[in-house]
């Protein structure tokens, strides 16, 4: 076995362990002379997270991955992104607005593609929380405009993302997800007294 596997596989059993791990927590069987599990994740008790095992919240993770790649690239003409949705589900852009069916978030999804090859939106620490319906969420969003023909790589925008996620026959989709953009507080003094 070459070094590239042995560390492939090292990193997989890492993986393997740390979800068994999770899963042994979550159930309540961890004993005493276990480490004991972090007090709270976003303000909420531990406790409450017994709601969602261990392989909801990988799905959930996945879910969200897909979104960037399926707005990105525009995925079988916008169907990949149209099947991240619930079929009642619902895009919210920046001002609360919805685009609710398959065929007008596919639609959205070409109006918004960027090439097969795009990597323009990245989204990161990605907090889940179980709710009775199913389970909410929020990640952040930074987008990248790199490698566009002639205009220079650039900090296109951001923000945030607030999702509803629920649990159908083809798995979790998103209920309901919207668009929340980055505002700035007041600027430091040493810009302002520049302009």
């Amino acid at each position: 076995m070459n070094v590239r596997s042995t560390r492939v596989v090292s990193i997989i059993g890492v993986a393997v362990l740390a979800l068994a791990w999770s899963a042994h927590a979550v159930s309540g069987q961890a004993d005493s002379a276990s480490p004991r599990p972090l007090a709270s994740v976003a303000g909420k008790p531990a406790a409450s997270f017994a709601g969602l095992t261990p392989l909801d919240y990988i799905e959930i993770k996945q879910l969200v991955s897909r979104y960037a790649y399926a707005v990105d690239t525009g995925a079988d003409n916008g169907n990949v992104y149209a099947s991240l949705f619930a079929p009642d589900g619902a895009f919210a852009d920046r001002m609360g607005r919805e685009t609710k069916g398959r065929e007008a978030l596919a639609a959205l999804a070409r109006r918004n593609t960027r090439g097969p090859q795009s990597a323009f939106h990245f989204i990161v620490n990605h907090v889940i929380e179980p709710t009775s319906e199913g389970a909410v969420g929020k990640e952040y969003l930074v987008q990248l405009r790199i490698g566009e023909g002639e205009r220079p790589n650039d900090i296109f925008g951001g923000g945030h993302y607030e999702d509803v996620y629920v649990k159908t026959p083809d798995g979790w989709r998103f209920k309901r997800r919207q668009f929340m953009p980055s505002e700035g507080g007041p600027r430091p003094r040493q810009e302002a007294e520049a302009r």
